[in-house]
């Protein structure tokens, strides 16, 4: 086991500063228990979305993707998945994040490359969902579609807008 060494010096200075600050009111300590336990149950919350909800509907999509020979990938980084579709001149990334304590974002980002290099343009979306109560499993589906929607209807552009299967007026 390594252990870290301060300079002698810089340690007296530091606890010679620290230690008359160093009794908490138990009252301060209470409100960091209480506010553990919540991160603790936003935590589990987000934790059971992933696992029930978001990787079965990810692992769903790459398998369709992976059929059709559509170029993706899927990252994962500290708390977040991310999945990126790359199509001829465009691509467009998801991002699902547990981006404050007490939420989850679906983050949709989908960039279009102009006629020269460089010319580019982005398009961003982002939705919020409280982590405060379990998360119904349908939201992970919804955004994904919300995001492969977005995906496609910017790849043709006509003079009226298409809108997706099941998004249309009511007849």
């Amino acid at each position: 086991m390594m252990s870290l060494m301060f300079d002698k010096a810089f340690a007296q200075w530091w606890l010679g500063r620290v230690v008359p600050f160093k009794d908490v009111t138990p009252e301060k300590l209470d409100a960091e228990r209480e506010a553990m336990e919540h991160q603790s149950e936003y935590n589990k919350n987000y934790t059971d979305f992933l696992q029930d909800a978001v990787f079965p509907v990810v692992d769903d999509l790459v398998k369709m993707l992976a059929k059709n020979r559509i170029v993706h990938r899927v990252s994962t980084w500290g708390n977040q998945l991310a999945l990126r579709v790359h199509l001829a001149w465009r691509w467009g990334e998801l991002v699902i994040m547990q981006s404050h304590e007490d939420c989850v974002t679906f983050e949709h980002h989908i960039m279009t490359e102009g006629e020269k290099r460089g010319e580019e343009r982005m398009e961003d979306h982002s939705h919020q969902y409280d982590l405060r109560d379990p998360l119904p499993k349908t939201f992970a589906e919804q955004e994904l579609q919300f995001f492969l929607g977005r995906l496609a209807q910017d790849l043709v552009e006509e003079e009226e807008p298409e809108i997706p299967p099941g998004e249309g007026k009511e007849p």
